[in-house]
């Protein structure tokens, strides 16, 4: 990755490969489709907590940024699509996605401001409230969660491909779609996160025609 000093004042284009990533820059908006790897711990009430590898990718669509400025710049961030899988020991089959039936969207921002005040070579917080399903294929279940999946991570370029956070210790109960006024069926108590690169082409096309429209509506 290479390195701009100094304050910007154009945008740059959106990176589209690894050899185009500049750190401390801002891009102009685009969509990104970049593998995702997650380990969620999760507590099932009365038999007890484990932690899951989930691997898939996730879709993000990134606006144009506020300002071209590093330090002063935000961005929104929505995510539209979120594919991972994994297997518990308790649960069975998981794959988990976008909760499209959620009246709140899942999104957040790469906030104005560095990590360090004052630093224009210093790291952004990105915060995204994620509101998902967990399919429970061998159980028959769907879960959702009610209060949001806060995921944190402190980037050093956009996308943060390479880069990982997550949300720390949290209690976010999961809650069976058949049941929705029932106890929940577990308890999200932990989520990390490690974003890689750009799905492999023949991966991309399947993600991009299930999105067209909403990717022509975005902006």
């Amino acid at each position: 990755m290479s390195s701009v000093a100094g304050a910007a004042t154009t945008l740059v284009p959106s990176p589209k490969s690894l050899a185009e990533l500049r750190v401390f820059t801002m891009p102009q908006g685009g969509l990104d489709r970049l593998n995702f790897v997650t380990w969620d711990t999760i507590e099932v009430p009365g038999r007890g907590e484990e932690t899951i590898e989930f691997r898939g990718h996730y879709m993000i669509d990134r606006a144009d940024p506020t300002s071209a400025d590093w330090r002063e710049g935000s961005v929104d961030i929505t995510m539209r699509e979120l594919s991972v899988s994994g297997v518990s020991t308790m649960l069975g089959r998981i794959r988990v996605g976008v909760n499209d039936a959620s009246a709140r969207r899942s999104g957040g921002q790469v906030r104005a401001g560095t990590t360090f005040d004052g630093w224009a070579d210093s790291p952004k917080l990105c915060s995204m409230d994620g509101y998902m399903q967990f399919e429970l294929l061998d159980v028959g279940v769907t879960a959702v969660n009610r209060e949001p999946i806060v995921l944190r991570h402190t980037i050093t370029h956009i996308p943060p491909v390479g880069q990982g956070g997550g949300t720390g210790r949290i209690a976010v109960n999961l809650y069976s779609t058949q049941d929705p006024d029932g106890p929940p069926v577990a308890i999200l108590r932990e989520v990390r996160t490690h974003i890689g690169a750009w799905l492999a082409q023949a991966d991309a096309p399947a993600a991009a025609s299930r999105h067209e429209s909403a990717d022509a509506t975005a902006r």
